[in-house]
């Protein structure tokens, strides 16, 4: 064990930095992954400061040298933040740096400030092949706690790119609104054989008025009547799943 970490009590500084979901309580740069499949694929893609578990996980992961892992009791852990989410398994890691946008297939999300949609669209994005993902002004960090438990980790390999200014960044770009109001096609009509960006937005309020002017069109999924939505993270998986079908049929 002392060959592949160092392995040390967890301090209460230790607990305190992974207390909590909503606020941020460790260095800026860095994120926290729960959970077994997170912090396997964080081991994997990106540098791990440290792991907080309990010992019996010491021996089942692949922990190579350097990293700080601090072991502290079940009770300990279930205390913090509700051992279901993080499986008495998290570890704090540093986010990578930004690539250049690149590929002909890309998600762009105009102010969706709820973590768990945006983790769950970025699942989806790396379920269908999504080259890149680009996060407008007013969408949470797919780098947040509750982001990352629901994606799995999935900024690891959907790239992500921060926008200040989305209707700027679309407007070169072959992009379409998800939107239900106003003029719009049917979402089967657009030729996603081409490059293509969907655009997703907060449920309240939807797609921003610059950021639909700066789109091609507007798309919308046909409902059943006496309805006229999904959850955008719902959407987000129809949408998805039919430019895949037109890229691989």
């Amino acid at each position: 064990m002392e060959e592949r970490a160092w392995v040390l009590p967890a301090t209460a500084e230790d607990l305190e930095t992974f207390s909590s979901l909503r606020g941020r309580r460790h260095p800026e740069g860095m994120f926290i992954g729960d959970g077994d499949k997170v912090v396997r694929r964080m081991l994997r893609t990106t540098k791990v400061e440290r792991i907080l578990c309990t010992a019996d996980w010491v021996e089942r992961l692949p922990i190579p040298p350097g990293i700080d892992v601090r072991i502290a009791s079940k009770a300990d852990l279930f205390a913090l933040v509700g051992f279901r989410l993080h499986q008495g398994l998290m570890a704090l890691g540093y986010i990578p740096p930004e690539k250049p946008l690149s590929g002909t297939f890309h998600v762009a999300l105009d102010g969706l400030a709820n973590a768990e949609n945006v983790g769950a669209i970025l699942r989806t994005c790396a379920a269908f092949g999504v080259d890149g993902v680009i996060v407008g002004p007013g969408t949470a960090s797919p780098w947040l706690r509750r982001a990352v438990r629901v994606s799995l980790a999935a900024p690891f390999v959907v790239p992500v790119h921060t926008s200040l200014d989305l209707a700027a960044t679309l407007s070169p770009m072959n992009a379409y609104a998800a939107h239900i109001h106003g003029e719009k096609q049917d979402y089967r009509s657009v030729d996603c054989t081409k490059p293509v960006c969907l655009v997703l937005g907060s449920e309240p309020l939807g797609v921003s008025d610059p950021v639909i002017k700066a789109c091609k069109g507007v798309i919308y999924i046909p409902m059943a009547a006496e309805w006229d939505c999904l959850n955008v993270a719902a959407s987000a998986a129809v949408l998805l799943s039919e430019v895949r079908r037109q890229r691989t049929t």
